[in-house]
């Protein structure tokens, strides 16, 4: 009864509270016990978008007790956790309302930023066990050992719900918001930061038209990529991008600097009916007299008939 009427005056006073005027809020339900997460977008000195951040005011209940966690959670571009910032007069606390030491705010952080932690394998009332005292049967309250590096003492249930926010829905609802409001500015900012989970994330959601119209930025991912991100980024694009002057132009620029894996895809997208002279000398001049797949390809999309 007293979770049930706590929950519901939280929900009240979160529901209610106003938005700065000029940001547009995207609501998301959350696990919090049923409260909605309002994004607000956070743009740079240019205009251009930034990341996110939410107001969160949530119930944190353990059996009969709750207790209210107010706080702002910030996230970048594509949904990953950045920092959070306390309430001024609300600060964090523990069980019996101890507040957090210096050292437990920079271990919360510590926790939020690691988006594979293993509290994502557990329900929240597998989170401690009953432990037996002398005369009394089942006292619960021992944090299990599987999870106790990744909680501060007294506040479990705080970071396992805290890190399930940041982890969240959210996460899709801010990069579904990212995603349209994509234009030329934020893509190349995106781009020319040479993250590869920004480029990964891009690729993964560019719609065809999108790989056209950004595409210069994309080719730009390309040169600075690493690792198989190139292979992985041509075997992403449409075989329609491949008919554009500007992608055969890079690729009879940047043919020699990709690696095998990445020639070899590209390689299998090229249509001997569309590419242009230029390109063609570039892959004729890669012939060489071993008997490769890279060879064979090469040879079908110049036109040399196999000895």
């Amino acid at each position: 009864m007293i979770r049930s009427l706590l929950i519901t005056i939280l929900t009240i006073f979160f529901l209610e509270r106003d938005l700065t005027p000029g940001y547009v809020p995207m609501s998301q339900p959350m696990i919090a016990d049923s409260l909605d997460i309002e994004l607000i977008p956070l743009y740079d000195e240019d205009s251009v978008l930034e990341g996110y951040t939410a107001f969160v005011f949530t119930p944190i209940c353990e059996e009969d007790k709750c207790y209210a966690v107010e706080i702002d959670f910030f996230w970048d571009a594509i949904g990953r956790y950045d920092h959070y910032d306390t309430i001024p007069g609300q600060p964090l606390t523990k069980l019996e309302h101890e507040p957090f030491t210096p050292e437990e705010y920079e271990k919360l952080h510590q926790i939020l930023s690691e988006p594979a932690s293993v509290l994502a394998n557990y329900k929240k009332e597998d989170l401690v066990q009953d432990i037996e005292e002398e005369g009394v049967d089942g006292v619960s309250g021992a944090t299990i050992n599987e999870i106790k590096e990744s909680v501060i003492s007294g506040a479990v249930y705080s970071c396992y719900t805290l890190w399930h926010i940041v982890h969240g829905k959210v996460v899709d609802s801010i990069q579904s918001l990212t995603y349209r409001s994509l234009n030329d500015q934020l893509v190349k900012k995106m781009v020319h930061r040479k993250d590869q989970q920004i480029n990964y994330f891009l690729i993964n959601i560019f719609s065809e038209e999108d790989f056209h119209n950004y595409l210069p930025h994309l080719l730009y991912t390309i040169e600075n990529g690493q690792g198989y991100y190139a292979k992985n980024a041509i075997e992403k694009m449409p075989a329609s991008v491949f008919e554009d002057d500007r992608t055969q132009d890079f690729f009879t620029e940047h043919f020699e600097s990709l690696n095998y894996f990445a020639q070899i895809s590209l390689l299998k997208k090229l249509d001997p009916q569309s590419i242009n002279s230029e390109l063609k000398t570039t892959l004729r001049n890669h012939l060489s007299e071993r008997n490769s797949q890279k060879n064979e390809l090469i040879r079908i999309l110049i036109g040399i008939e196999n000895n």
